[in-house]
């Protein structure tokens, strides 16, 4: 948060409040006292998705300090995301069937709002263009429907290994369209960093 916001402000002299969306999403795990909501909402699901979203942006630009910046973060935040998947693995499989269920309401209700960042209504506002018609735009566009499903490309694989990919919350995904990447095989990669020191996860996420 620091490092983008002081490139904002000294380099392009523009910045925007977190989105109303993103705000709701983490006072709710933060306010949650329960110790695996917190890993699963922070570890899983918002630094899941913001891995993804740094490794894309990082790929669709050529400025040499966004680039250089955007690949230190992603080294901490594969740490992070591979931290909670180790913590997690083993939590959910026995869990009760009505605690099942909360995490399976949040899971759903995560993914909507994060979903929703993307529709970007703040940028169209301070563009000048009609927020609503752009936010419809945005939301059955082809390219940002592929593009919202990479941002969970993270988060799919992890759900399902963590068994939450459940019977309800698969179809929330796929209407919700980000449930392209469920196939994708993280054991490769977890078991490796599960042998890792902490100081070499960085080149395993890359």
């Amino acid at each position: 948060v620091e490092v983008y916001e002081r490139y904002l402000r000294e380099k392009m002299n523009l910045t925007y409040p977190v989105t109303p969306s993103l705000k709701q999403l983490l006072d709710v795990i933060l306010t949650d006292g329960r110790w695996d909501m917190k890993y699963l909402g922070m570890q899983i699901m918002v630094e899941g998705l913001a891995l993804a979203a740094f490794g894309i942006m990082r790929e669709m630009t050529d400025e040499p300090l966004i680039r250089e910046l955007t690949a230190s973060v992603i080294r901490d935040e594969a740490r992070h995301v591979a931290f909670g998947v180790l913590s997690l693995k083993d939590v959910y499989h026995d869990m009760p069937r009505n605690e099942l269920r909360d995490r399976e309401d949040f899971v759903i209700e995560a993914s909507r709002l994060m979903r929703d960042r993307f529709l970007a209504p703040e940028v169209w506002a301070k563009a000048g263009l009609p927020v609503e018609e752009c936010c419809r735009y945005a939301l059955d566009c082809p390219l940002m429907i592929q593009f919202r499903c990479m941002l969970f490309s993270k988060i799919v694989p992890n759900l399902k290994r963590l068994g939450l990919l459940t019977d309800r919350v698969r179809p929330a995904l796929q209407e919700l369209g980000v449930l392209e990447f469920e196939h994708v095989d993280p054991d490769a990669e977890l078991t490796a960093l599960e042998n890792m020191p902490a100081a070499a996860y960085a080149d395993a996420a890359e």
